[in-house]
Formats: structure tokens, sequence, C-alpha cells
């Protein structure tokens, strides 16, 4: 019989971009009380791959760790060490760490260009969730003729700084952090300049939306930032308003700009 979770077990999971030196990052699952992270896939719940350089523990470099509703970091005595990024400040992680929600895990990944002091890392974005396995709504089947269903766009008024979520005569404004208020800016202003298609903005030019030039921001946050705007979106089914282009960056589908 399958088991099931609690909802207090629910409650208490939580998420992570994991993101190599490259880039490109996948969402994984914190659940149950302890997950490992290393090099070997067969050994490790997270395996960080390719490690050419092995820099990287084979088993438990570092281990995520549930204590109650919380999570801790703890480094594994590995060889390189585990970072901590928090508030534009990396730290080595020297004891049992409670993790707060936005910490970047970092892992040493590249040492390549050791001389010019340019480290590279592999990336662990936390994110703490609510009830991943709540039960979702599916529209009443009627024995009526079928609707086309309402198609989605999102409404970015730049003056006020509010994002509003169009379908139909429905509007749902959308609460977001400043960070996303400067994203969103930037990809409607773009769409704008090319008549209001959906404008591919790359990584480079959104992380320099959203924090000009300040220093230890990576496409990890980025990619965090991206994955918040979605779960807002996801209560509505419009998170695919804002589409990922591998290796490239993303685009928003704005509303059509009506003269």
């Amino acid at each position: 019989m399958e088991s099931r979770s609690s909802p207090e077990e629910r409650s208490r999971r939580a998420e992570i971009v994991v993101s190599g030196p490259d880039g490109n990052g996948r969402v994984t699952v914190l659940s149950g009380t302890r997950v490992t992270v290393g090099r070997l896939p067969e050994v490790n719940d997270i395996a960080l791959q390719p490690d050419p350089e092995l820099l990287v523990t084979r088993t438990a470099h570092c281990t995520f760790e549930r204590e109650g509703a919380h999570w801790f970091i703890v480094d594994g005595g590995s060889v390189n060490g585990t970072f901590l990024k928090r508030g534009g400040s990396l730290q080595r992680v020297s004891e049992r760490t409670a993790l707060q929600a936005g910490d970047v895990v970092c892992v040493l990944a590249s040492i390549a260009n050791a001389d010019a002091d340019e480290r590279r890392f592999f990336e662990l974005a936390f994110q703490a969730t609510g009830d991943s396995q709540a039960t979702r709504a599916v529209p009443v089947e009627y024995t009526t003729a079928p609707v086309a269903p309402r198609l989605a766009c999102l409404s970015y008024d730049t003056d006020e700084a509010r994002l509003v979520l169009v379908r139909g005569l429905e509007r749902h404004e959308i609460t977001i952090r400043a960070q996303a208020h400067r994203l969103i800016r930037h990809m409607a202003e773009r769409n704008a300049d090319i008549g209001g298609s959906p404008a591919l903005c790359t990584h480079d030019e959104l992380m320099h939306a959203v924090w000009a030039n300040e220093p230890m921001h990576t496409r990890t946050e980025l990619a965090r930032l991206i994955w918040e705007l979605r779960r807002k979106l996801e209560p509505f089914d419009a998170e695919n308003l804002i589409e990922s282009e591998r290796r490239r960056g993303y685009r928003l589908r704005t509303c059509p700009v009506r003269d």
C-alpha cells in the first residue's frame, strides 16, 4: 500500500534549483529528513555532474537535513568545502546551518582559472514550499456544448508598478517583490519595442535589468526569480506565460497593446 504523508509532513517540504556552472538549472524537491549531495548519482540523492576536475566529494559532500519545520545544510567534511551565499555574502559552512528562503548553497565546480582567482560553483538555491500534494481543482464537465478556453496574458503598468493577469473579462493582480518588478518591467518594455510579440530576453540582459552592476549575482538567482513568478501564476494555470529557451533566456507573454 502506498504510504501517505500527513499535511504537516508535506508542509515541511522544500525545493531547490540545482544549477551547474553553465547556468542550466533543474528543480529538485527536498523531502524526508535527509538528502545527500555528492558527485556520484548511485550513492547520492542529488548528483553534481559533470565534475571533470574531481572537486566534489564522491559521497555526501554535503547534506540537507530536516528538523521539525526547518531545513539545515551540513558539510560532510569535504576537502573543498561547502559554501552558503546569503545577501550577497559568500561564507564557508563550518557548522550545521539553518537555511532561509533565498539562500544558495555553493559547491566548488571549477578552478580552471585559478590564476585569475575565478572559482565556479554548482549552486543549489533553496526555497521553502507549501503543500505540494494539495488537490488541484479541475473544470466540471457539462453536457452543453464546449466553450473555447479563454487565453491569458500579462499586463504590466510601469507607472503604478502593477502586474495583472488578464483572462477574458477577469483581472487578477499578482503581488511580486521588487526584483521581480524590475524583471517584468524590462521584459514588457522589450515586447513593446517589437510591437507586442514575446521578445527573447537573454540571461545576461535580465540579470543586468534586475541587479545592474551589483556583484555576486548568478543565473541561479535569475532561475529562482523566474520560478517564483511561475509559482505566483500557477493558481491561474498561467505559468506558461513565462517561456524558457534553453541556454538562451526567457520570453514573457504580455497582452496586446491597443491603440
